[in-house]
C-alpha cells in the first residue's frame, strides 16, 4: 500500500513495484583466468522448473520450488547466503522459506545457519529484471564478504517459522565468515507464470 516491499515482515502486504535493466557477462572459467578478466563470481549450479497446474497464475508451488533448489544445489552446509525472490506476499514468503527448509533438510538437520535477503526490500519488483538484480547484489556480496541487509524488515512474518528453518533474515550488514574459506549463496527467482529458478555461487 505504501509501495514498500517488506519481504519476511508480518506487515507485507503486497509487492513494491521498481524497474531495472541489468547486463552481465558469462564465460567459462578456464578461459576467463586465461584472459586475466576481473572474476566476480563463479556459477556453481543451476536449475529451471514449472509449477505446472496450480491454483492460480500468481499462486506459488512449495513443491515445485523445493525440486529447483534440489536441483542446483550442492551440501547446503556449505551454502551461507540465500537471495531470496522474497515477494513481501502473504502467501509467497511462507512458501518460499518452506521449500528451503524442505530442500536443506534432505541434507542437513541444522537451524538458523545461512542468511537470507531479498534486493527487494531495495528497489522494489523489477519484474522481468528481479532475478538478474538479486544475482548481482549476491555477486558483490561475494566480492566484498558482506551479508547485505534486508531493509524494511522490523517484525518476523508470523506464518512463518524462522526458528525451526535453516535459515534466518539478515538484518544488519554482517561480515561474511567462513571456516573453511569457502563462499557460497544461493539465488532464487520465481516467475508470476510458475518459472522457478535457481543457481549457487561461489566466490
Amino acid at each position: 500500500s505504501d509501495g514498500r516491499a517488506r519481504t519476511f515482515d508480518d506487515e507485507c502486504d503486497g509487492v513494491g513495484q521498481g524497474e531495472a535493466i541489468a547486463t552481465i557477462v558469462l564465460k567459462p572459467l578456464k578461459k576467463a583466468i586465461e584472459s586475466n578478466d576481473n572474476i566476480y563470481a563463479v556459477i556453481k549450479g543451476s536449475a529451471i522448473n514449472q509449477d505446472g497446474k496450480s491454483i492460480g497464475i500468481t499462486a506459488p508451488n512449495v513443491t515445485s520450488q523445493t525440486a529447483v533448489i534440489c536441483e542446483a544445489s550442492i551440501d547446503p552446509k556449505t551454502i551461507s547466503y540465500i537471495e531470496a525472490h522474497g515477494t513481501a506476499t502473504k502467501i509467497g514468503d511462507p512458501t518460499e522459506i518452506s521449500a528451503i527448509k524442505v530442500a536443506f533438510e534432505k541434507y542437513t538437520g541444522l537451524k538458523q545457519f545461512c542468511g537470507i535477503g531479498s534486493i527487494k526490500s531495495n528497489i522494489g519488483h523489477t519484474i522481468g529484471a528481479a532475478g538478474i538484480a538479486g544475482l548481482i547484489k549476491s555477486v558483490l556480496a561475494l566480492k566484498h564478504k558482506v551479508i547485505p541487509p534486508t531493509i524494511n524488515f522490523n517484525f518476523v512474518n508470523k506464518k512463518i517459522d524462522f526458528v525451526n528453518s535453516p535459515v534466518y533474515v539478515n538484518a544488519f550488514a554482517t561480515k561474511w565468515e567462513s571456516k573453511d574459506n569457502v563462499f557460497r549463496c544461493g539465488v532464487s527467482s520465481f516467475g508470476i507464470s510458475g518459472t522457478n529458478c535457481h543457481i549457487v555461487l561461489e566466490s
